[in-house]
């Protein structure tokens, strides 16, 4: 039998509510699942005590939903992600793996339409109406046009002479002087290769690619999975065997020393970027990953070791780094020599990523290599879309990504929620990055990372449009990969 839930409902292990027992996930309005045919009585909330199961043994109180006479037609193959959102849990059980198309309501940005994610009054929370989130889009995009300036001067300008730089929105029209573009590689055959990414398990995904609908607008409709996309990793390295991360196609150890990640941040910021989903999905799962250990821990990296290790990434061929590093500062000589490379894999097209830092110093600093001229300043926000406490003020902040909260996986395979710290961030960026990546091979229109970092700014979701771009909390706002796949899809040729 199957029920369609009228309002977002919890996802319960019993029927019955209780603090000592959380709920385990949600269905949100409109999404249908299959039930067993007989309702269970448990706990009675206003007067309704009936509760549905399935045959995973998950429970859900009966007072917001109904049943389905007639059976809807039968999805296409592999179905659309959407409808529920899980919630990490410690416990190794199944879950449903429900067959829904209604994908999650958008992110809203004001608290008192998320109601802090909580279920009031019963089991069901009232979900705003398509005018109420019509007009909380138009509020929060209010302001979102054009980009008033750059986000850093970025050096060298591929696609201008120095010192005319355009200040109006990037144009995806293909420029002469930019570098020809990569030929996408041969079409896979999806009729005979497992496609491990067309219908993920929702417990598999974090809560940021849920919250921008990846799965079903990038993965799904699109195909883009960071494939033929590479991705460096510089931190604490990965663990090598972890089966989330097969697609390590090199490793680099910038000292001597045991090449496993004994501190856990380079292998949870991998997971985030590139997991395949054997435990937990990244967010580009068919990116490759080049994996530079380059210190046992974040905060003992030195400027050296980092320059090994960029210098390496770069002659690895990768398209994105995410350099997982912030240093407070560097001396002449650091500076220069590090600057210097990242000219270099600007020159080579490479996207450049680093977190802002981790501070909650109430003063505005400024990190390496978050700092340099060309590379992409992130910071990290909540599922609300508010900073972290632990994201540092900066005015080189560029934007925020998700950082908190990420379902992830350790060196030893446990699965649970990040490490509070901004180079997850910069990780989940990176991510994307490839994703884009991916779509500039695949339609041949190749975008300098000068262009590409002003679209990432300018399509960002701002939650105080004054002195956008300035604001040392949120830089330009949160990224926006929903805004930007119109950006995307506009720019093709007709």
């Amino acid at each position: 039998m199957k029920i369609r839930f009228l309002e977002d409902t919890n996802i319960r292990r019993a029927p019955r509510v209780t603090d000592a027992d959380p709920p385990v996930g949600m269905m949100f309005k409109g999404a249908e699942i299959e039930v067993e045919p007989d309702m269970v009585s448990g706990e009675s909330l206003q007067n309704i005590s009936g509760w549905y199961h399935d045959k995973h043994g998950w429970y859900y109180w009966s007072g917001r939903a109904e049943k389905i006479i007639e059976e809807p037609p039968p999805a296409p193959p592999g179905g659309i992600f959407g409808g529920v959102v899980m919630f990490p849990v410690d416990e190794k059980e199944e879950h449903p793996d429900e067959d829904m198309t209604t994908p999650p309501p958008p992110l809203a940005n004001d608290d008192a339409l998320l109601n802090n994610g909580e279920i009031p009054e019963g089991e069901t929370r009232a979900v705003p109406s398509l005018e109420v989130l019509l007009e909380e889009e138009k509020r929060l995009r209010a302001g979102v046009g054009t980009l008033p300036r750059p986000p850093k001067e970025i050096g060298p300008d591929i696609l201008m002479p120095a010192g005319t730089r355009s200040t109006a929105p990037p144009s995806f029209a293909r420029d002469p002087l930019a570098p020809p573009a990569t030929a996408p590689e041969p079409a896979q055959n999806m009729a005979t290769v497992p496609v491990f990414w067309q219908n993920p398990a929702p417990q598999k995904l974090n809560w940021g690619v849920q919250n921008a609908l990846i799965p079903r607008d990038w993965w799904l409709s699109r195909h883009l999975t960071g494939r033929g996309a590479t991705i460096a990793i510089l931190s604490t390295g990965a663990d090598p065997s972890h089966p989330d991360l097969p697609g390590i196609a090199g490793r680099f150890q910038a000292d001597n020393g045991p090449l496993e990640d004994r501190h856990g941040l380079g292998t949870q910021a991998a997971v985030v970027a590139a997991g395949c989903g054997q435990t937990v999905f990244g967010v580009a799962p068919e990116a490759r990953l080049l994996i530079g250990k380059i210190g046992e821990q974040d905060h003992l990296i030195t400027p050296e070791q980092l320059v090994q290790g960029l210098r390496w990434a770069i002659g690895a061929g990768a398209d994105v780094v995410a350099m997982l590093v912030d240093l407070p500062d560097l001396d002449p000589l650091e500076l220069e020599t590090l600057q210097s490379l990242v000219d270099r894999a600007i020159e080579q097209d490479i996207l450049l990523v680093a977190p802002v830092g981790t501070s909650e110093n109430k003063k505005p600093e400024s990190r390496y290599p978050a700092r340099l001229k060309g590379v992409l300043s992130v910071g990290a926000h909540d599922q609300y879309g508010q900073r972290c406490a632990f994201s540092a003020r900066s005015y080189d902040l560029d934007l925020l990504a998700p950082g908190e909260g990420l379902l992830t996986s350790t060196p030893g395979r446990q699965t649970g929620t990040n490490l509070k710290s901004t180079s997850i961030a910069a990780a989940f960026t990176a991510g994307f990055l490839a994703l884009v990546r991916q779509w500039q091979r695949e339609n041949r229109q190749p975008l300098a990372p000068t262009l590409l970092f002003n679209l990432l700014c300018e399509t960002s979701a701002s939650r105080r449009t004054f002195n956008k771009g300035e604001d040392v909390e949120y830089g330009y706002g949160t990224l926006n990969p929903a805004e930007i796949l119109k950006k995307l899809d506009a720019s093709k040729p007709a």
